[in-house]
């Protein structure tokens, strides 16, 4: 107790600490916006408007809301099934869930090559039906849904299960039926953990780099993500360039992030009412 009341000690974890973000991560973001800036103001707007930094963003967050959706509507089934219901493979539904903690996304985006691409056993049938997957925008779309569908699930799953499902059968013992019990007692309860999901879905999808890289073709203009954009100028070292695409990559991440802090500053403030009370 007295370890953690000396002043001394709460200085030097105060120091370290700030020292740690200084470095790591305030010191990055500096250098990212003086890179971006380098060549002046106008080549900077310049880049912002350029056709191809345009087609990137709409490509980004067009996988985003995609899979963000896709994912949220994945995650309330997958959470309502597991708490609410007793079934056969229970377990192992619950274990697949993580899979995509567990496998790169680079090897996720190999395995949908070797799926749809050319050699892979679903391509006769695509190709019959004159349906492209892989070095399109389905492929995109598809490799950011999959390392993207543990978020919501695995925010939703754990709170079901401490909460229990006491209100939920007596509200369906006096009659609710399904979409009523969801709207009027699950949803409120599971609101804060559902938006904390879809927030870290977000993240996750904006950045995505390694399976996307692997299933888009890289096409500037057609597949070409934000981060994939980056990537590509720095290697024609235009680093003005690359830097300034960068900038919206972390504007976006801001609005994340302030997104997060104000889910986490609601849930506190419930915490401390629950206590109080």
């Amino acid at each position: 107790m007295l370890i953690l009341q000396s002043k001394k000690v709460k200085r030097i974890l105060i120091g370290f600490v700030w020292l740690f973000v200084l470095l790591l991560m305030l010191t990055p973001l500096l250098f990212i916006f003086i890179s971006a800036f380098k060549s002046g103001p106008s080549h900077y707007l310049h880049v912002l408007r350029d056709t191809f930094t345009l087609a990137a963003v709409k490509l980004t967050l067009a996988a985003t809301i995609l899979s963000v959706v896709f994912n949220t509507i994945f995650g309330l089934s997958a959470a309502w099934l597991v708490t609410f219901y007793d079934f056969k493979g229970k377990v192992l539904l619950n274990t697949l869930i993580d899979l995509p903690f567990s496998v790169s996304p680079v090897i996720a985006g190999l395995i949908f090559v070797l799926t749809f691409g050319r050699t892979g056993w679903a391509y006769p049938l695509l190709a019959h039906f004159d349906i492209q997957i892989i070095f399109a925008k389905p492929a995109i779309f598809l490799a950011t849904i999959f390392v993207t569908f543990p978020f919501v699930a695995r925010e939703l799953i754990p709170f079901l299960a401490v909460r229990g499902r006491e209100e939920e059968q007596t509200a369906a013992f006096l009659g609710g039926n399904l979409v009523t019990i969801f709207r009027e007692i699950t949803y409120p309860a599971i609101k804060r953990p559902l938006m904390y999901g879809v927030v870290l879905a977000t993240a996750r999808a904006m950045g995505e780099f390694g399976a996307v890289a692997v299933v888009s073709g890289n096409i500037r203009g057609e597949t070409q993500t934000l981060p994939l954009l980056v990537e590509a100028l720095y290697n024609e070292f235009k680093i003005s360039d690359a830097f300034a695409v960068a900038t919206i990559l972390v504007f976006f991440s801001c609005v994340i992030m302030i997104l997060k802090g104000r889910i986490d500053q609601k849930k506190r403030k419930a915490d401390e009412q629950c206590i109080s009370n």
